[in-house]
């Protein structure tokens, strides 16, 4: 029988109801094996020893949750991170545009509405949001936002089997069936402004979609219902880093696509899952100090 621990960290417990969303799978796991923390399951205040599988989801923002999450690697055989901030430093990642400090001053002190500057009290925030890996040792890593069920299950399940779980090696375009002609639209577009050919590759159309540099395994629901690849999955098995691949993709369909291509502008849409993992935060840190 192994023990099983949830936990959280920077994040809002998405990641987590997607876990308990495995249902009769879940049952399954529980009744041959023991749950011995999870706070949205049980009333467990301390992390205890021996546990075999310990799953986190949320990124790492303050001191606490670095501890936590080096508390958890010392007492844990395998550690899995779900969810994209957990993987990757997720949507908060973006923060890392900014140093800590000098963003939580300009939001809470110097925007307009706040009130006499003053700053929330709260636990000492780390300079950068991480992801998990950035701080220990991750064996198994489940993305997406948030991720797939079968996904979960099929990772869990494959290691309480005592077998090694192996993730899709192929890009959300690999899933999508939209068909692609090879020939694009010669302006860029926005969904919100038009709308596009329900057959059609939305790339190809002129609409951002980070298909090509995203991790495939979903079946492409975002293209089937209208909507582009967000890449909440992260980078593929080939490439390490989503958005330079991204940026690969589209240089050369820059001047055809009328896009004028900008790391601050474009990040939140290239880096919107990974900048805080990115080999250009990285850069952007040791070069310019931020």
């Amino acid at each position: 029988m192994a023990k099983i621990l949830i936990a959280g960290l920077a994040g809002d417990s998405g990641c987590q109801v997607a876990t308990l969303a495995l249902h009769e799978k879940l049952l399954q796991i529980l009744s041959e094996n023991e749950l011995v923390y999870a706070s949205t399951l049980i009333d467990a205040k301390q992390i205890p020893e021996e546990v075999d599988v310990a799953i986190i989801e949320g990124g790492i923002r303050t001191e606490h949750e670095k501890h936590l999450a080096e508390e958890i690697r010392k007492k844990s055989k395998t550690v899995i991170t779900i969810g994209s901030c957990a993987c990757f430093g997720g949507i908060p990642g973006l923060a890392n545009l900014e140093e800590g400090g000098e963003l939580l001053k300009k939001v809470y002190a110097e925007l307009e509405g706040t009130v006499e500057g003053h700053l929330p009290v709260h636990d000492t925030l780390t300079n950068y949001v991480a992801p998990v890996g950035n701080v220990v040792k991750v064996d198994y890593s489940i993305p997406g936002c948030p991720p797939e069920i079968d996904d979960i299950a099929y990772v869990l399940t494959t290691l309480l089997e005592g077998k090694v779980p192996l993730l899709s090696k192929s890009d959300v375009c690999d899933d999508c069936k939209r068909e692609r002609l090879g020939t694009y639209k010669t302006a860029a577009k926005r969904l919100h402004e038009s709308i596009p050919d329900p057959d059609r590759c939305l790339l190809e159309q002129g609409y951002l979609c980070m298909g090509p540099a995203t991790r495939g395994g979903c079946g492409a629901p975002c293209p089937a219902a209208g909507h582009t690849c967000d890449g909440c999955r992260g980078p593929t098995e080939k490439n390490d880093d989503q958005g330079l691949t991204m940026l690969d993709a589209l240089v050369s369909l820059a001047n055809e696509l009328g896009v004028n291509l900008s790391l601050p502008r474009h990040s939140g849409s290239i880096y919107r899952y990974t900048f805080a993992s990115s080999r250009i935060e990285k850069l952007l840190r040791e070069r310019f100090k931020i």
